[in-house]
């Protein structure tokens, strides 16, 4: 054992401290059919940190490559994957790589578009999206978490999406006021987005120091897109029932110039679940000027405006009542129509201009500018001095009259299944009341009204990324980018239905304050103000957000270590701009905060073994800080512009270690990871019966470990057979006992203070710890496919309520009460299973190619899958129950389809 540690240790030693010789290595892709250029193919040496893409004549160079057996893969949405062994010994022009159209994920990406509800956003669970969507998908275990795994909710090694960065042609747009990536910016746009560069994890990138998450680069160069005309039509009963898009691409012609113009639609009378419309547009323009072999210009713009009527979601008593788990409160028949209350609209015009500069053989520049201006609006019901509409609120539904008369519980409940106006929203009675309600002069005071919630925003962002290979064995990355953000958060009369007016006053505030008239005005400067359609009422403030980053990576090569080390320094400052003097805070509503400043900075290191050609060992440290979002950062940002007690960077140190084997029937990756989160916060806002006020709930000092392991392998039992399979077993809890402060939201008392909540081991909610997937594909060499996939969930939590974990909530409750268990553990939702088949057929004739995907996902057609959830807030600590208010729960779609027909030509 110890003659073999030294051996090890010697061979180390020497692989440090012996720099070979440096070579280029270079060639040309195209299509195996045509015999034209394939642009945009993603050329990747496997196993350490070189990857380029093809330029407009399927062209790619790689330089500093030492002597010795590498593996290339040749990466290209609609193409099957190419993989080349190269043995270099000096300067090499490959022969051209010829790439075979076929399966490949782009199939899988045309069915997965996302289509999780983003009322989760809004909920009292912590917002989800699909953050694997954007990851490398030559990766067994990525591919998996970006697509089957989706299903599930999987969120890659248990962090939020705001963790993995996200860029588009070099402007990086994670939103900043939350650090969400849009990706529904640029929906129905696949055609020209399919091409992109990721890392995983710690990785570090050509264009960016990297998230802790990964980051991921979308390639829309007009230069790099497939060249020709693809027309597609896709039918479906997920969110959207159909879909056409075009795309026509240039390329790059005899003038130097390249076009691409794309656009599609998507539409559904009615999605999967009932009362949810859809309607989505999109286009994509982009144009490039190659001007010489040094300097290129592009410019780019799309749109994907959205318009659709939301998914609710409720107690499970209420889907029991209605049959359905998906059960939708949020519409009603108006009309003979239905109606949905919670109608979301959303764009984002974007513009971005694109600098390219090859200074020389070495030295590369880029330049970016950006610019994007957007609406985000979410309508909604209010009401005053009237009955909760809501046909599942928990005094309408048996479960609240359970301890009265039975006969009242059972007339319930056969109204509330057989009834619409009692299961549904009833539209007709909302629209009676306002025209009983007079007022003294006679005009109609509206008491339920539909508001629409609206964040319109503007982002300038400039950028420049150098690559230098300072020595053949060196490369230097390095970046600096900056931002400015304005938000406008507002609300706006959408619908008075049939009354005249309504009086811009917090009924809340009026009910307890009603000796002291100012405090309930929303705007003090316009006291009592008759609101009418398209007013904007309530509340108003800009959200205004500067960033700047500084960022370098060096990359150096050893005989047969790679070692990297990178730095990067952030400033970010945010305020808020008041544009309503509020009755509450006459003195800190209007006018600007003070601005919250941040320096921050992360560090991280890394170095891959080249054990043999085939055989890869790589391990990555880093330490990172960040500052607070702005949506996370104030109290109650609506009203007033006091920030949260003890507002701080959030810190994270972070360790991986990855093998990698790459042999001609294996592909496979085996990681472990320790991730420590340090010094978050947290805001809740809620309406708590104790203090019959709605409240803030504001933790510091939350701590958090993530650990695990990730496996992934892609097998060929022969050449047209291949087995996938992958699996996360991680552990993600928290490891704190975070203080919180209460404050009453109407007058900003603080009604406790450093409260210790006890979620000391408690598991980071809403995506399954475990998760596993095999699959089969077969691929006949006369262009068609079949496969099938099985995918395994445990292991996920819902989303807990931290005031029901204090001293305070389990005050006189004895170690053997119930009601203390049930307040102190956190619901663990069932495992699952799922099941998933794909079939497709390519066809050509000429110069024509048809494409025809099936895909049906949840084939057995499973209801009860619980992908989220949350337990509300609301607690009575008199009765120290909350039966009253039960855990909701999200539910992922029974059986689906997605046929897809496409013509490229």
């Amino acid at each position: 054992m110890r003659r073999l540690l030294l051996m090890l240790m010697v061979g180390l030693f020497y692989s440090t401290t012996t720099v070979l010789a440096q070579y280029n290595v270079s060639g040309y892709v195209k299509d195996s059919q045509t015999g034209s250029a394939l642009p945009g193919v993603t050329v990747q040496v496997v196993g350490i940190n070189q990857m380029t893409t093809t330029d407009a004549n399927g062209y790619y160079q790689f330089s500093g490559l030492q002597a010795g057996k590498y593996i290339f893969d040749y990466i290209l949405s609609g193409y099957q994957t190419v993989e080349n062994e190269v043995n270099v010994e000096g300067n090499l022009q490959l022969p051209d790589v010829l790439m075979n159209r076929g399966l490949t994920d782009d199939a899988y990406a045309t069915f997965n578009e996302v289509t999780v509800s983003l009322d989760d956003l809004e909920s009292e669970s912590k917002g989800q999206a699909v953050s694997g969507l954007l990851q490398s998908q030559n990766d067994a275990f990525s591919s998996a978490a970006s697509f089957t795994f989706s299903a599930a909710r999987f969120n890659i090694r248990g962090y939020e999406p705001e963790y993995s960065l996200l860029f588009m042609n070099g402007v990086p747009v994670n939103d900043p006021e939350s650090g969400f990536a849009g990706w529904s910016s640029w929906g129905g746009l696949n055609d020209v987005t399919r091409n992109r560069e990721s890392r995983n994890g710690l990785t570090p990138t050509d264009w960016s120091f990297g998230g802790l998450g990964g980051a991921s680069f979308l390639n829309v160069r007009a230069s790099q897109q497939r060249i020709g005309t693809r027309i597609s039509y896709a039918s479906s009963n997920r969110t959207y029932t159909n879909r056409l898009m075009f795309t026509h691409s240039t390329g790059l012609m005899e003038n130097g110039v390249a076009f691409t113009l794309s656009g599609s639609r998507r539409w559904a009378e009615e999605g999967y679940v009932e009362g949810t419309n859809y309607d989505a547009w999109a286009y994509f323009i982009g144009i490039e000027k190659k001007f010489n072999d040094k300097h290129s210009v592009a410019f780019t713009t799309f749109n994907a405006p959205i318009k659709r009527a939301m998914q609710g979601v409720s107690t499970d008593e209420a889907n029991n009542l209605a049959g359905s788990n998906f059960y939708n409160p949020n519409w009603g028949y108006q009309n003979g129509e239905k109606r949905n209350a919670r109608v979301r609209f959303q764009q984002e015009p974007t513009f971005i201009l694109n600098h390219y500069w090859d200074i020389n053989s070495t030295l590369k520049l880029t330049s970016t500018a950006g610019f994007s201006f957007g609406t985000y609006q979410t309508t909604g019901l209010n009401w005053y001095d009237a009955q909760d509409p809501r046909p599942d609120y928990y005094r309408k539904l048996p479960s609240y009259w359970v301890d009265s008369d039975p006969a009242v519980v059972s007339q319930l409940a056969d109204a509330f299944r057989n009834d619409p106006s009692v299961g549904q929203l009833d539209w007709d009675y909302m629209y009676q009341v306002n025209y009983n309600s007079k007022d003294a002069n006679d005009s109609l005071r509206s008491k339920y009204i539909v508001e629409n919630r609206i964040t319109d925003s503007r982002q300038l962002t400039l950028s420049s990324v150098v690559n230098w290979s300072i020595l053949p064995e060196l490369k230097l990355n390095g970046g600096i980018d900056a931002s400015i953000y304005n938000g406008k958060n507002y609300k706006r009369m959408d619908d008075l239905l049939g009354g005249q007016y309504w009086l811009d006053i917090d009924q809340f505030v009026e009910r307890d304050y009603f000796d002291n008239p100012n405090l309930a005005q929303n705007d003090l400067d316009n006291p009592n103000r008759k609101v009418k359609v398209g007013d904007t009422f309530g509340y108003s403030y800009d959200a205004n957000v500067n960033n700047g980053n500084l960022w370098a990576v060096a990359n150096y090569a050893l005989n047969r270590i790679d070692i990297y080390a990178g730095a990067n320094y952030s400033y970010s400052e945010f305020w808020r701009t008041g544009n309503m003097r509020n009755g509450r805070f006459p003195d800190n509503s209007k006018g600007d905060s003070p601005k919250q400043v941040f320096h921050n900075y992360g560090v991280k290191t890394g170095a891959t073994w080249k054990i043999t050609g085939r055989h890869y060992l790589d391990a990555n440290l880093a330490y990172l800080t960040r500052a607070p979002f702005f949506r996370n950062s104030y109290i109650s940002p609506r009203t007033s512009n006091f920030v949260i007690p003890g507002l701080t960077s959030e810190r994270i140190a972070a360790v991986d270690v990855n093998y990698n084997l790459r042999t001609p029937y294996i592909k496979a990756r085996v990681s472990a990871y320790y991730t420590k989160f340090m010094d978050q916060t947290e805001l809740k806002s809620f309406y708590d019966d104790t203090y019959r006020t709605f409240i803030n709930y504001t933790m510091r000092g939350i701590e958090k470990v993530h650990r695990g392991v990730e496996v992934g392998a892609e097998i060929k039992l022969s050449t047209t057979l291949t087995l996938n399979t992958a699996a996360s077993l991680g552990s993600y809890q928290f490891t704190s006992r975070p203080l919180a402060t209460v404050t009453q939201d109407n007058l900003g008392t603080v009604l406790q203070q450093d409260q210790v909540v006890y979620i000391k081991n408690f598991y980071v909610p809403n995506t399954p710890q475990t998760a596993a997937m095999l699959g089969l594909r077969y691929a006949s060499p006369k262009y068609w496919f079949l496969g099938a996939e099985v995918s395994y969930y445990d292991h996920s939590y819902i989303d807990f309520a931290p005031g029901k974990r204090t001293a305070e909530a389990l005050q006189g409750l004895e170690p053997n009460d119930p009601r203390r268990d049930a307040l102190t553990r956190q619901e663990k939702m069932p495992s699952a299973m799922l099941i998933d088949a794909n079939i497709g057929k390519s066809w050509r004739y000429k110069s024509y190619f048809i494409n025809l995907n099936f895909q049906v996902t949840n084939i057995l057609d499973k209801t009860d899958f619980r992908t989220g959830g949350f337990e509300q807030a609301r607690y009575s600590i008199t009765e120290q129950t909350s039966n009253k208010f039960p855990p909701k729960y999200f539910y992922g779609f029974g059986r689906t389809y997605f046929l897809i027909l496409g013509l490229r030509f």
